[in-house]
Order: C-alpha cells, then structure tokens, then sequence
C-alpha cells in the first residue's frame, strides 16, 4: 500500500525535478499541486474536548500556535457560544461547522441553528447515533428527519450532514447497511455526509468506491490514522493513505478537513504532530 508519507516524498521529488526543469527554456513543466486542504487544514474540539470544558481561550489559542485556523466543535460545554466566538476572532479562528447529539436534531434543533449562526458555522453534521437506533427501519426514519431539518437548515443558510462511525457499513441481517439507506433515501440536496477516514477503514470501507458511487455528497472528512493493530493513532503514524483518498477530494465534494484523535494520551501533541505530518 502506498502511504501518505510515500505519495508526499513522490510530490516533492515531483517538484524539485519541476524545479530543475524551469531552469531550460524549453521547460513547460506545471508545478505541483498543493493538497486540497492547504490554508483551511482545521482540528475537531472532540480531541482536546477537556482542556476546551476548562479553559477554551487557552485551548483555542493553543490550536492557533499550532497553525490550525479552523476548528469543527462538539458542544460548547455550558460555555457561551458568544465568547467563544470572539476568542476564535481575536485569534484568527473561525469554526465552519459543528457535531449535533440526535436529541438535538429531534428537538430544539432551531436553537442548534441559532446557536450556529452566531459561531459563523455554515455546516452541521449529526455525529453518533446510539445502537437502539440502528434497525433499517430506524435509519430510514432517521433520513426522513435529516431530509425534514436540512430544509430548515438550509432556509437558515446552514447545511444539515452526518458523520460516519463503523457500524452504518455492518450488514442489519437483511443484506442492507444503514449507510446505504441514509445515502439513498437522504436528499443529497439537503443532508450531506462527513467520512471519518478512521471508522471507514475499520468497517474495511475504501472512501473511494464511496465518492465514485455519490459524488459531491462528502462535503467534509476527518483525517485521523489507524494503526495495523486497529488501534487509533497520531497522522502519520498509522497506515491510512490519505494521499490517495485526498487526491479524490474535488470527485468527493470535500470542503473541509479536521484532524481528529479521540482519545489522546496528550491532545495538543496530538493534534500538533498530525498538522506537522499533513503540512510538512
């Protein structure tokens, strides 16, 4: 399998060869394209979700050191979303989306967009979903809520989505995945799909055969490794090729890009090591 690290010494042997050329005159050679997440690389909260519950401010300008200028939320943790806007403003920060919990999106779901509004989210995505409600009968009345809520959002200039965990890829015992049926019976023009790399690799999923069979339907990813023993890891440090995935980003409609790690041993170094990897 060809690693993300392989495809980036291959990018940049193709550059310095690009380099060498444009000294002849006759050189016509382009140089290489920049990743599709260059400038707008962001990190999930969910990683550094602790330090963020005690000290957001600290936390947030913590991500901006690193150089993350994006970050995805997961709740606010009885924090107001005002002040955490303007902490995000006076660091250069914005937020372009954020998770919801199911019981949000079945009630209350108004304030979830309210709440979005004020942070300057343009995205919500639908983050986990408990085991009670993974029948076929439940996703298909769980896409029919996603299709009733993304046409609110979308009259608030909000785009409703979901994010995928492993076991929407597991077969319900009739030959049918619940990810099948949120991907059919969800309308692609009000309910779009975040594709966590990690989860997809562990269901043994190829997001590829998935941005070929609904394209333009993955406005968004999370970028996280897993290692040969299954367990989560650092970028760089497992053996997901992102390279490859990445290269179908535009065929995938991807948007926007967020490190992740769920539960770190540390998550600034975490995530500081993840950026490293992705943007050296």
């Amino acid at each position: 399998m060809t690693t993300f690290e392989t495809s980036r010494r291959t990018f940049l042997a193709g550059a310095l060869g690009a380099g060498v050329l444009a000294c002849s005159p006759a050189a016509t050679t382009a140089p290489a394209a920049a990743p599709p997440y260059a400038g707008r690389l962001g990190v999930q909260l969910y990683t550094v979700r602790d330090l963020f519950e005690a000290d957001f401010a600290g936390t947030l300008a913590a991500l901006a050191k690193i150089g993350f200028n994006d970050c995805e939320t997961a709740g606010f943790f009885d924090h107001d979303p005002k002040e955490v806007r303007a902490a995000m403003d006076d660091l250069g920060l914005v937020s372009r989306s954020g998770h919801i919990r199911l019981p949000q999106l079945r009630e209350g779901f108004a304030e979830q967009l309210d709440t979005a509004g004020i942070v300057g989210q343009q995205a919500l995505y639908l983050g986990w979903i408990p085991e009670e409600e993974r029948s076929g009968d439940k996703y298909r009345a769980l896409a029919d809520l996603l299709n009733q809520r993304g046409e609110e959002a979308k009259a608030a200039g909000i785009q409703l989505g979901y994010h995928n965990h492993e076991f929407e890829f597991l077969d319900l015992g009739d030959g049918t995945k619940g990810y099948d049926i949120l991907l059919e019976r969800a309308d692609p023009e009000l309910v779009a799909m975040e594709i966590d790399f990690f989860w997809a690799a562990e269901a043994g999923v190829d997001p590829r055969d998935l941005f070929a069979r609904a394209p333009g339907r993955f406005r968004s990813c999370h970028i996280k490794d897993r290692a040969r023993d299954g367990s989560m890891v650092s970028v760089g440090k497992g053996t997901i090729d992102f390279a490859a995935y990445l290269a179908e980003a535009g065929q995938a409609g991807l948007e926007t890009f967020y490190v992740e790690h769920d539960n770190p041993e540390d998550p600034l170094a975490s995530v500081a090591m993840s950026f490293a990897h992705l943007m050296g």
